[in-house]
């Protein structure tokens, strides 16, 4: 049995941490090499359907995962696990901005930061239950271990569109 899975919100707390931190140092330094992220982005190849490819060049973002053969029950899942995908990225683009902006006084940006800490928390937790709620339905429909995985693929951060 397949199952997706995401972070715990106290350890997405910690990460959070680490990441401002690490961006902070990592905007001083650039280099050449790339992360493993971008290492297994690239090395991850996705295909779409004809259906899918032309609903793309439309602009719908979800058409891809319209275009499968999923029952509508995990279609509609699988969209708003990436909408709420979509909007812990955004809320990440906030705090990248908010740590960057120097209009703001120290006290100021660090109250802003927390709100938005504590906002992509709820939206992380948010996630999982719909995550958990996928798997559950996957389950009780007895979708195929190939479904399961394209399933998996639709809501991989790498087909995160914003």
């Amino acid at each position: 049995m397949m199952s997706l899975s995401f972070r715990n919100p106290a350890e997405t707390a910690a990460l959070l941490q680490q990441t401002l931190a690490t961006s902070q140092q990592a905007s001083e330094e650039t280099t050449a090499i790339p992360t493993a992220a971008e290492q297994m982005r690239q090395s991850v190849e996705v295909l779409l359907s004809p259906e899918a490819q032309k609903a793309a060049i439309k602009g719908d973002k979800n058409a891809d995962i319209d275009a499968t053969h999923l029952p509508d029950r995990i279609k509609d899942q699988l969209k708003m696990i990436r909408s709420i995908q979509a909007r812990i990225a955004k809320r990440m683009q906030d705090m990248q901005a908010f740590m960057s902006d120097r209009s703001l006084s120290p006290k100021m940006r660090e109250g802003k930061m927390r709100q938005l800490q504590m906002e992509i928390m709820a939206m992380t937790n948010s996630l999982i239950q719909a995550t958990n709620e996928l798997n559950q339905a996957m389950q009780q429909m007895n979708l195929s271990l190939a479904d399961r995985t394209l399933a998996a693929t639709l809501v991989s951060p790498q087909n995160l569109q914003s």
